[in-house]
C-alpha cells in the first residue's frame, strides 16, 4: 500500500487533472484582492508616519491636484463619453451586458466630478490657449487614470480608516455605509426599483398632484426624461459606429480594387477616431429631442432637467473627491450635467432611477403633502410585503395592520393575566402556519444623507428607526406568544398560541441597505440590535425577489432559520443580500455549532467526537463575493427576453434527495409539513439520501411473527433545546388495525419526545401491505404524559443508550436473511 504523502500527492494531482483551466480565484475575488493589496502597501507608507490621518490626507490632497491638473486639457464632456465608453458594459439590444466586477461607475462618477470642478478652476483666459489634443489622447488617458481614481479612492478609504474612533462601537458600520455609497451601484435591480418608484411617487393622486403642481412635473415624468437622456445617447452612438462602419468599408473596398481615395480614407480615419473621441456636440443631448423622444411638453422636459441638474457651485476637484469618497456623493439625487449651451448629458444610467425617489421624497419633505405621501409609502411596502409573503406560505394565516394588548406596567406584566391587559399597540404582520409563527415589521423610511455621510450619531437615529424599533415591535409579538402562550387582539379577544414551538421576525426596508443588513454581527456589537432578539432584516426587493428565487416554502424558512443564527454574519461576510442567499443555495449556509453547548441543551448525546470538535475549531470566516451573475442573466431574460426566447436558468437550492417527501408532505396538508419539511432539507446530502430510503429499507426487512419496525433520529445540530426535533421511521404491519398502528406509534413518539426532552417530533408511518407512506403524524406536545404514556415511558430504552450513529441497517441494506437485525422488546 502506498505511503500516506504519497496518496495525498496523487489525490491532489488527480484533482488537478480533473478540473483543468479552472482560475484559481473569480473574477470578483481578483478585485478584492488587488483592492487589499494596494491598501496594504498604502498602510505601509502611510502607517509609518507620526500622524497617519494627516498624512493620509496630505498624500490625498497631493494626488487630487496632480489628478486634476492632468484632466483641465481635457473637455470634460468629451472626457466623460470617452470614459464611458471605455467603463461601462456594452451589449447589443435585448442581450444581457457582460458582469464587470470592479467599480467602474464609480470611476466614471468620480472623472466626471473631477473634471467639471477642475475646468471651473482653469482661469478664463488661459482656458483658451489650450494645446489641441491629439487622436486617442484621451483614451490613453483614460486608460491610464483607472488606477489613479482607485489610488484616489484608496487614499481617502485609509484617511476615514485612519479617522476612525476605535472606541465608537458604530465605527465600522459608518465605514460599511460610506464603502456602499462609494462603491456600489444598483443593490437592487433597476426595473424594480423603478416600478417601486412610480407606485410610491405617482400612485398616491394627491401625491402626484402636489409634484405637478409645485414642480411642474411627476415622477413618470422625471423617469422618462432621464431614460431618454441615457437612450438619445446610446442611439448616437450606435449612429456613429454605423458610419464609421460604413466608411471603412467603402475604404476597404477601394484599396481592395487598387483606388486609394486618400479622403476616403480619411473619413475613414476620421470615423474611426469620432466613435471613441466624439466632439462634445455629439454626445450631448438637445431638450427638444428628448420632448420628441417622450411625448412630453418641452415645459415639463426643462423643469425635470432642472431639478436634476449636477450642482457643483464653485467647489474644487479636493472638495469635490473629499465628498465623494465620504458617501456625499454630488451625483446621487442630480445626476444630469447641463451644459452651457443647455444641452444635456448623462454619465451612465446607475444612478439615475434612484436618484428620482431620492430628489422627490426630499422635496415633498418641505410640502404640505409630506404626511399623504409617509402614509401612503408606509401602506405601499406593507401591502407588497404581505403580497411576498403570501406567495411563498400559501396556507397560512394572516393577519396585517392589526392592534393587540401588551402590559401597560410592570403589574400587569406579574399578574399573570394576559386577558386583562390594557396598552393597546400596532403590528404589522402576524403570519401563522401550524407550529410555526413569523412575526414581519415593515420599515418605510429611509437612511438619510448624513448617515450616508458618516455621522454617526445620525446614523444611529436611523438605524434605530429603521432596525431597532422594527426588531422591538417584532420581539414585543415574539415574547408575547412565548410568555403568555397567546395574545388578546383587538376586535378577536383571546387568540390561543400555546401550539406554536418556533417563532421568527423578520423586519423589512423600503430603503435598500446592503452593507448594513447584511452586517448583523455589526449591528449587535454597537447595539443597535439585541443578541437575544435578532430579526432578518431584508429590503422589499430582495424580499421578493427571494420569494421568486425559492421552489417550496420549506427553503425559505430553512434560509429563514439559517439566516437569523446570530454566528452567521460572523461566519459569512457579505455586501448583498442575495450572495447570502445565493450561497444558501450553493452550501448551505451553515455553521457547525459548538458541540459543547449542543450537548448542553440536549444532555442525552454522547461526548462528541473527535471529528466533531475538528470542523467545529477548523471553521474560519469566509468573504463571500459576488454570486449573482446567473442570477443576473436569469433576471434580464425573464423580464425582456422576446416572445418565444428562451430564458436563461433560474438560480435554484442544490437538489434534494428528501424533496419528493417534502412535497407530499405539503400536498397531504400534513400538520407541521413546513417545519417537517425545513428540518428535512437542514441536514447533510449524505443524511438526506439515508433519509429518503429509511421507509423503503424498512419495509424491505420486516420483522417475523408481525411485528412493526421502527428506526428513531434524534435531530439536535443546535444549541437551543427548543430547535430539537424526533424523526421516526415505523412500519405498519399486515395483521396490525391501522388504528391501533396509529396510536401505538403516536404513543411512542410522545413518550421518546418527554424522555429526551425535545419539543416536537414526527412518525412516517409506512404500511408493509402497500409499501406506501400511509401518514405522517406530527407532535409538538410539551407538557407532563399522562398516565397510560407514562408507562410506555418506562418501557423505553434510557437516554443514555442512544445510539451515536443511525441503525446500522440504514448505512448497509441486508441482502439475507442473516443480516436481519434480533427484534427489539425495548425502543
Amino acid at each position: 500500500m502506498a505511503s500516506k504523502t504519497k496518496r495525498h500527492e496523487a489525490r491532489k494531482k488527480k484533482q488537478r487533472r480533473a478540473a483543468p483551466g479552472v482560475p484559481t480565484f473569480d473574477p470578483h475575488a481578483e478585485v478584492i484582492v488587488d483592492t487589499w493589496a494596494s491598501l496594504a502597501k498604502l498602510m505601509v507608507r502611510i502607517g509609518a508616519t507620526d500622524d497617519p490621518e494627516a498624512a493620509a490626507g496630505a498624500a490625498l490632497n497631493d494626488a487630487v491636484a496632480e489628478f486634476a491638473a492632468k484632466v483641465q486639457r481635457f473637455d470634460p464632456i468629451r472626457l466623460i463619453e470617452v470614459a464611458r465608453l471605455a467603463s461601462l458594459p456594452m451589449a447589443p439590444i435585448g442581450a444581457v451586458a457582460p458582469i464587470v466586477p470592479d467599480a467602474s461607475a464609480s470611476r466614471l462618477e468620480l472623472l466626471a466630478l473631477v473634471a467639471l470642478a477642475a475646468q471651473q478652476e482653469v482661469v478664463t483666459g488661459v482656458a483658451s490657449q489650450k494645446a489641441a489634443v491629439g487622436d486617442q489622447e484621451m483614451s490613453h488617458f483614460v486608460s491610464e487614470a483607472q488606477s489613479e481614481l482607485d489610488g484616489l479612492l484608496h487614499l481617502a478609504q485609509l484617511r476615514s480608516f485612519a479617522s476612525t474612533d476605535p472606541t465608537d462601537k458604530l465605527a465600522l458600520v459608518s465605514l460599511l455605509i460610506q464603502g456602499g455609497e462609494v462603491w456600489m451601484r444598483n443593490s437592487s435591480y433597476p426595473e424594480m426599483v423603478e416600478a417601486t418608484n412610480r407606485a410610491l411617487l405617482d400612485g398616491d393622486p394627491n401625491v402626484r398632484a402636489a409634484l405637478e403642481a409645485e414642480l411642474g412635473f411627476d415622477a413618470t415624468d422625471a423617469l422618462a426624461v432621464l431614460n431618454a437622456c441615457h437612450d438619445l445617447q446610446e442611439i448616437a452612438m450606435n449612429r456613429r459606429i454605423d458610419a464609421m462602419r460604413s466608411t471603412m468599408l467603402q475604404a476597404m473596398a477601394s484599396t481592395e480594387a487598387g483606388r486609394t481615395d486618400n479622403a476616403l480614407m480619411e473619413r475613414a480615419r476620421s470615423s474611426l477616431m469620432t466613435v471613441f473621441e466624439p466632439e462634445a456636440n455629439e454626445v450631448t443631448v438637445a431638450v427638444a429631442d428628448i420632448a420628441t423622444h417622450t411625448s412630453i411638453p418641452e415645459g415639463r422636459v426643462r423643469a425635470v432637467i432642472e431639478r436634476f441638474r449636477l450642482d457643483l457651485a464653485d467647489a474644487t476637484p479636493a472638495q469635490v473627491v473629499d465628498a465623494f469618497s465620504t458617501g456625499k456623493n454630488p451625483m446621487r439625487a442630480r445626476p444630469l450635467i447641463v451644459c452651457a449651451n443647455e444641452r444635456v448629458v448623462l454619465p451612465h444610467p446607475a444612478l439615475h432611477v434612484f436618484a428620482v425617489r431620492e430628489n422627490l421624497e426630499e422635496h415633498l419633505k418641505t410640502s404640505t403633502s409630506w404626511s399623504k405621501y409617509a402614509k401612503h409609502r408606509g401602506d405601499l411596502l406593507e401591502t407588497r410585503t404581505r403580497t411576498a409573503l403570501g406567495r411563498m406560505l400559501p396556507g397560512a394565516h394572516y393577519r396585517d395592520a392589526f392592534e393587540y394588548y401588551v402590559p401597560a406596567s410592570e403589574a400587569e406584566a406579574t399578574g399573570a393575566d394576559p386577558s386583562k391587559y390594557t396598552k393597546r399597540v400596532e403590528g404589522d404582520h402576524l403570519v401563522l402556519l401550524d407550529d410555526i409563527a413569523i412575526v414581519v415589521e415593515d420599515k418605510a423610511v429611509a437612511l438619510s444623507a448624513l448617515s450616508r455621510g458618516g455621522k454617526t450619531a445620525r446614523i444611529r437615529t436611523d438605524l434605530t428607526g429603521i432596525i431597532t424599533k422594527a426588531a422591538e415591535q417584532a420581539g414585543r409579538i415574539r415574547d408575547g406568544i412565548e410568555r403568555d402562550g397567546g395574545l388578546r387582539i383587538q376586535g378577536e379577544g383571546w387568540v390561543d398560541l400555546s401550539h406554536i414551538r418556533e417563532i421568527h421576525t423578520i423586519a423589512v426596508s423600503l430603503d435598500d441597505l446592503s452593507t448594513v443588513l447584511t452586517a448583523t454581527a455589526e449591528l449587535v456589537r454597537a447595539g443597535v440590535l439585541s443578541v437575544d432578539n435578532i430579526p432578518w432584516t431584508v429590503s422589499l426587493h430582495d424580499l421578493e425577489l427571494i420569494t421568486e428565487l425559492v421552489a417550496r416554502p420549506a427553503e425559505f424558512l430553512l434560509y429563514l432559520r439559517r439566516r437569523r443564527t446570530p454566528d452567521v454574519t460572523v461566519m459569512f461576510n457579505a455586501a448583498d443580500e442575495l450572495d447570502l442567499f445565493l450561497y444558501f443555495f450553493e452550501a448551505g449556509l451553515w455553521v457547525e455549532p459548538d458541540p459543547a453547548q449542543v450537548r448542553a441543551a440536549f444532555p442525552f448525546l454522547p461526548e462528541p467526537t473527535t471529528s466533531e470538535l475538528r470542523r467545529y475549531r477548523s471553521q474560519s470566516p469566509v468573504i463571500l463575493t459576488s454570486r449573482t451573475d446567473a442570477l443576473d442573466e436569469w433576471f434580464h431574460t425573464n423580464r425582456h427576453a422576446d416572445a418565444g426566447a428562451t430564458s436563461a436558468l433560474k438560480p435554484t437550492m442544490s437538489p434534494s434527495p428528501v424533496a419528493p417527501l417534502i412535497d407530499d408532505l405539503q400536498l397531504r396538508n400534513v400538520t407541521g409539513w413546513l417545519s417537517i419539511g425545513a428540518t428535512l432539507l437542514s441536514a447533510y446530502l449524505n443524511v438526506q439520501h439515508k433519509f429518503a430510503r429509511y421507509g423503503q429499507e424498512l419495509l424491505s426487512n420486516p420483522l417475523p411473527h408481525g411485528q412493526g419496525r421502527s428506526l428513531t433520529i434524534p435531530i439536535t445540530a443546535c444549541v437551543d433545546p427548543a430547535e430539537g426535533w424526533l424523526f421516526v421511521w415505523a412500519t405498519r404491519p399486515a395483521v396490525e388495525d391501522p388504528a391501533r398502528a396509529e396510536k401505538r406509534v403516536r404513543d411512542y413518539l410522545r413518550a421518546k419526545k418527554h424522555q429526551l426532552g425535545l419539543p416536537r417530533g414526527v412518525v412516517f408511518l409506512y404500511d408493509e401491505p402497500t409499501r406506501s407512506l400511509l401518514d405522517v403524524l406530527y407532535d409538538g406536545h410539551i407538557g407532563p404524559l399522562d398516565n397510560a404514556l407514562t408507562a410506555v415511558l418506562h418501557s423505553l430504552r434510557p437516554a443514555s443508550g442512544l445510539q451515536r450513529t443511525i441503525h446500522p441497517n440504514a448505512k448497509r441494506p441486508p441482502h439475507t436473511a442473516r443480516n436481519k437485525p434480533r427484534p427489539s422488546r425495548k425502543r
